[in-house]
């Protein structure tokens, strides 16, 4: 059977006393996401519990232990894209959600529902509206509080009050996930709290269409199927659809290892977008399907490091990494790219 996973909490910088916390929601999420698939769930069902799994350690930038506003308070964005359908789903600066993920996966499922008078269903919802949503549909609703950790808390207190913050300072934990299913189809989710000491109302890149997810299997028999999440500075990933841009790029490469660090290089380095940015944060979790029935999980990051899991459903263990740049390599001016390569069967799918 067909059947992988991959997750990532981040690209940015990970301090080493807790590379091996990171790796272990990392495994946590593959194997939440594992469970789905091999119950039969779809790559969408599997994503989004592999998501919730990540929003709801502290350790990660999503969810609960998100960064706070300057207001002290947790929005977050988060959205979802199915690759078979290429329905789409996102909410922004949401307030009191518990799992962002799921208020996006249930706009992105409810895309072809009917509803009276030839409306039709939205995409995105932001701020009360997304909120008012969530709990018109039953989803979990708590308190600011419940969304704050500790961590959150001495973060916000330590940086309040400053008025520019050094790069090495902010947390860029934006959690994603990347799946094919047993069916051959790909999906692919983003979430996260957004930059440390953000202004309230603030939507990042997890929350926008063609930026901080992307996934497309619409037409797997003649063509590659590409999952894609980014993470790092939302407003450079948005000004770049950085996501759109990798998964357009490596629909039909003969190569996706060095058609990632082409696309990452010339799109968004090199971007005419960033040209007064000094330093391009940005990273992205990739998952590529040739014709030929390999499969590519590759990561690339121009930040210091960045925390990747990955599972195949012939694994008894996840794999999980704390990918950095080369020694001299600058932060924010050279990407990464790595990754691993598998076959399936193309014709039980």
């Amino acid at each position: 059977m067909t059947g992988l996973i991959a997750v990532h909490c981040g690209a940015g910088h990970h301090s080493g006393k807790y590379h091996r916390e990171y790796k272990k929601v990392c495994n946590r999420a593959c194997r939440k996401g594992m469970e789905v698939l091999r119950k039969g769930g779809s790559a969408l069902d599997a994503v989004k519990e592999a998501v919730i799994v990540l929003e709801n350690d502290p350790l990660t930038n999503a969810g609960y232990g998100s960064n706070l506003t300057t207001e002290g308070f947790v929005e977050n964005d988060a959205s979802i894209m199915n690759g078979k359908t290429l329905s789409f789903g996102g909410c922004g600066a949401i307030k009191k959600v518990k799992n962002p993920i799921t208020l996006a996966y249930d706009l992105c499922v409810k895309q072809s529902d009917p509803l009276p008078l030839g409306l039709i269903p939205p995409t995105l919802l932001v701020g009360p509206g997304g909120l008012q949503h969530a709990r018109n549909v039953g989803l979990k609703i708590v308190s600011n509080n419940k969304l704050i950790s500790e961590k959150a808390t001495k973060q916000f207190v330590k940086y309040k009050g400053m008025l520019e913050l050094q790069e090495e300072n902010q947390l860029l934990d934006t959690v994603g996930a990347v799946c094919i299913d047993d069916t051959g189809h790909v999906a692919a989710a983003c979430s996260s709290g957004g930059l440390l000491l953000k202004r309230p109302g603030r939507v990042g890149q997890a929350a926008l269409y063609g930026s901080g997810s992307w996934a497309d299997s619409f037409d797997k028999v003649s063509e590659s199927s590409v999952a894609v999440c980014t993470t790092g500075c939302g407003e450079h990933l948005v000004q770049t659809q950085l996501a759109k841009e990798i998964a357009e790029d490596l629909k039909h490469c003969t190569c996706p290892t060095s058609d990632l660090h082409k696309t990452m290089t010339d799109k968004f380095l090199k971007s005419r977008y960033l040209k007064n940015v000094k330093q391009k944060m940005g990273g992205a979790l990739v998952l590529h399907v040739s014709l030929n029935g390999e499969v590519s999980i590759l990561w690339g990051h121009s930040t210091e490091t960045m925390a990747v899991g990955y599972m195949r459903y012939t694994d008894q263990k996840p794999q999980s990494i704390i990918s950095e740049l080369p020694n001299g390599a600058q932060v924010g001016q050279t990407v990464n790219i790595s990754g691993s390569h598998f076959f399936i069967n193309k014709n039980s799918q």
